[in-house]
């Protein structure tokens, strides 16, 4: 049985080490359109932005009262790095609700700086045509590699991840991560499996917003994979995100994160990602532009 829904607008003060994944996704409301969070997420000093996007997207959802609608996409900026020992504010604003669309734009600021900003619009579930791409043939989980977000993996998504106590929360099963990728059928291609270890609540806006954390984890090192022996040599990170939502999601089951990377060039790479549940449905679409240029100086000023 699925556990209750956890409250989404908390009136206790936020714990500093959150007892479980969803409350890691939870904010605090301090008035109608602003909220507050710790992220914990991340390496040393720097927040995971996977954590950041996700408690934006929970923002935005706490603003929507009609609960028919749910998120259909999202798009993000990363603009400055997060602090960890700091609070984040999140600040909605509600451009639109229409018959059946719902458009919101938060920004997420620590310190009198905006870290974050997204734009995300929630509709209602409307019956139309339907395809989809057919899921990848791909290893099962217990073929991959478990990713232990071990010291020695300097991937920067995965570097600021492994320093915290999510890790234990989350399952990565990657395939060959250390190997560059190879052209095959003029694409770049990569796949992993991915699920979070706890039970989630069922709750759409809960599990879009687990999907949006995940969905952070892998993009760097896949724009990266046909050059990863160049890595050392690089000043890397998220710039920008978005996720497209096309179904039902539940992120406590395994997951097909179907990757590829179309082009890196003048210092930016590009990688997309499919999300495909075990039965084969595509539930979401991701596309992240990186930064991947070669290391400039420190300055000495």
């Amino acid at each position: 049985m699925n556990p209750a829904l956890p409250p989404r607008d908390l009136t206790e003060p936020i714990p500093l080490v959150n007892a479980d994944f969803a409350n890691r996704l939870l904010l605090r409301r301090i008035d109608r359109d602003i909220f507050t969070a710790h992220s914990r997420e991340g390496g040393r000093l720097r927040t995971y932005g996977g954590q950041v996007a996700a408690q934006s997207l929970m923002a935005a959802g706490m603003t929507v009262d009609d609960p028919e609608r749910v998120v259909h996409s999202l798009h993000g900026y990363f603009l400055r790095p997060g602090r960890n020992e700091d609070r984040i504010t999140y600040l909605v604003e509600r451009p639109r609700d229409g018959g059946s669309f719902s458009s919101r734009i938060v920004r997420a600021v620590q310190n009198g700086e905006t870290i974050f900003m997204m734009t995300a619009s929630f509709s209602v579930v409307d019956s139309g045509p339907e395809h989809q791409f057919q899921q990848p043939l791909a290893p099962p989980p217990e073929e991959g590699t478990t990713d232990q977000f071990s010291e020695e993996d300097d991937t920067p998504e995965m570097a600021k991840a492994r320093h915290n106590s999510a890790h234990k929360w989350i399952d990565l099963r990657l395939f060959e991560p250390e190997k560059p990728l190879e052209m095959q059928d003029g694409r770049y291609e990569r796949m992993a499996w991915v699920r979070i270890r706890q039970e989630l609540p069922l709750d759409p806006l809960i599990q879009a917003c687990a999907l949006t954390y995940l969905s952070d984890l892998t993009m760097v090192p896949t724009a990266l994979a046909p050059n990863v022996q160049m890595r050392n040599q690089l000043q890397m990170a998220s710039i920008d995100h978005a996720v497209w939502f096309h179904a039902p999601i539940r992120t406590d089951q395994w997951l097909l994160f179907a990757q590829d990377t179309p082009v890196a060039r003048g210092g930016h790479g590009l990688a997309r990602g499919l999300f495909y549940e075990p039965s084969g449905q595509l539930i979401a679409s991701v596309v992240q532009e990186s930064l991947i240029r070669t290391a400039r100086p420190k300055s000495s000023h």
